[in-house]
């Protein structure tokens, strides 16, 4: 029948991923599921290999169907944003000329989210739709990769309520490496990742702050990009004939030794460079 057939499916899925699936067929709405948390980012530490995460840029991938929530997290999806700048089904984005707030599909989308087990993230979203996602969402929620705009004016970046209605679900701010969301003079930089870091964490503590390096390799495409959608990406962005500026991972120990100068303690610094992190994974995850 159908459901022996979604069984089997699961099950050559979980072999083929190595995914540690034990239920076989859909919890109905409001009831846990029995999906293990995810344990292979212990398992890809302990055999000296690199665990990956995917998540979605913009609730689009799913056309409307809250149902694929679901699909994409037994497929490895383990956090999604609503809306990528501007508006879509579920939200309106940081660049949308109105701030309409989540929709009641993205409504829907919070409400599977948890269920499933998908973290709620709330980066490139509206200030609106921010705040009616982390109202409506009963799971810690993040911005996956978004930075002060108490440090750095930018429509992308986050204000303080925000920062403050994140933390206090128990979510995490991931702090952007690109720098135009970092300066005014546009330029990544470790001082500057600092400065988002610092205020994030006089803010609302630590525990709270983590890094969303967002770094771009294929600088070229991003720029073209950029110069073809103005829509999506509006003043405060590179110009049309500079690739821009981001900071690369390897410079990540130059954060860590400034973190040391200012006093950050070792806990508080592992948990910032990815501990905060795992926490939620480990409150969210299924």
């Amino acid at each position: 029948n159908g459901q022996a057939g979604e069984a089997r499916d699961r099950q050559v899925r979980a072999r083929r991923w190595g995914e540690p699936v034990q239920s076989t067929t859909r919890a109905p709405r409001g009831q846990e599921r029995t999906h293990k948390a995810d344990s292979e980012r212990d398992a890809a530490r302990q055999a000296g290999k690199l665990a990956i995460g995917f998540h979605f840029q913009g609730s689009n991938p799913l056309a409307g169907q809250v149902e694929m929530v679901e699909v994409y997290y037994d497929l490895g999806v383990r956090h999604m944003l609503f809306a990528y700048n501007k508006r879509n089904m579920a939200a309106d984005g940081c660049h949308e000329l109105t701030d309409g707030g989540l929709s009641s599909f993205g409504l829907r989308l919070v409400a599977e989210m948890n269920r499933v087990g998908m973290i709620v993230d709330c980066t490139h979203v509206g200030y609106r739709s921010s705040m009616d996602a982390v109202e409506a969402s009963a799971q810690p929620v993040i911005f996956s990769h978004s930075n002060a705009d108490a440090v750095h004016s930018h429509d992308r970046n986050i204000r303080d309520d925000q920062i403050k209605a994140c933390a206090a679900t128990g979510g995490i701010v991931g702090i952007n490496g690109a720098g135009h969301f970092l300066a005014e003079d546009m330029m990544a930089s470790p001082e500057a990742m600092l400065r988002h870091i610092d205020h994030v964490a006089n803010l609302v503590g630590p525990a709270h702050v983590a890094i969303g390096i967002d770094h771009v390799y294929y600088l070229a495409q991003q720029s073209a990009r950029r110069t073809a959608n103005p829509d999506t990406f509006p003043k405060g962005y590179p110009p049309s004939d500079w690739i821009g500026s981001y900071l690369h991972p390897s410079r990540l120990i130059e954060v860590t030794e400034l973190m040391v100068q200012h006093g950050y303690g070792d806990d508080e610094i592992l948990g910032i460079l990815g501990g905060n992190f795992l926490r939620v994974a480990n409150a969210v995850w299924k």
